[in-house]
């Protein structure tokens, strides 16, 4: 994967969350570090916002799911559209695509412990391979395709030649992740401990670099990045 869009796409998926320990109306209730977690694991890979609801009281639920699908784009743009000049070929098939993978992803929630002014949320996960399958299918895919236009299957003006060659990677790339996410396997389980940070005024927010880490291993992302 080119570095520059692996950098872009480290915080794809992470909308910012600030979490305010007392709700409006002063209720005093205490920060839940366990459901706070789950809400933004549900947010970010169903597009549930029920849960997030809880904490971001001033979002409409218009401004949540518009969260969601930022989220989703930039997945599709800097993950996917690292391995092939999307330029705008079927993206957004791409985007409901990717969406549907997301509502696959297996994680459980088990517990969280205080550490200090912050908590550390332990989070059990089952990797699915979609990811590792695309990335071998578009490998033995580019070869066939390099093959294909050296016999000359696209012919025309040097701008005609690289449209169709634009559209065909689009459409066999497409078909190709439909295929992966259709023979998904889930991997060994592993633990992933994520941190939930206090901030100084005294709200909360998961740690980014964490759920990256989350990220790349749910989807494997770190073994196909070398």
């Amino acid at each position: 994967m080119n570095k520059s869009r692996q950098n872009r796409c480290k915080r794809a998926l992470l909308i910012s969350v600030s979490v305010l320990i007392c709700f409006l109306g002063g209720c005093g209730r205490k920060f839940d570090a366990v459901h706070y977690t789950q809400a933004v694991l549900d947010w970010n890979f169903q597009g549930d916002i029920d849960g997030i609801r809880r904490y971001e009281k001033d979002a409409t639920k218009e401004e949540l799911m518009q969260g969601y699908q930022t989220a989703v784009a930039g997945f599709t743009q800097a993950v996917i559209g690292s391995e092939f000049p999307m330029d705008g070929y079927k993206e957004e098939e791409f985007k409901e695509l990717v969406s549907k993978i997301f509502t696959t992803m297996r994680y459980e929630v088990i517990k969280a412990e205080k550490k200090g002014k912050n908590y550390e949320v332990r989070v059990e996960i089952q990797p699915s391979d979609v990811m590792i399958r695309f990335k071998n299918a578009l490998t033995t895919d580019s070869l066939k395709l390099a093959e294909e236009t050296a016999q000359g299957k696209y012919t025309g003006t040097e701008e005609e030649i690289q449209e169709q060659l634009l559209r065909d990677i689009a459409n066999r790339s497409y078909e190709l992740l439909a295929v992966s996410f259709e023979h998904q396997e889930f991997l060994e389980k592993k633990e992933i401990r994520l941190t939930v940070e206090r901030k100084k005024d005294g709200s909360y927010q998961m740690d980014a670099e964490d759920f990256d880490r989350l990220i790349n291993k749910i989807l494997c992302l770190d073994e196909i990045q070398g």
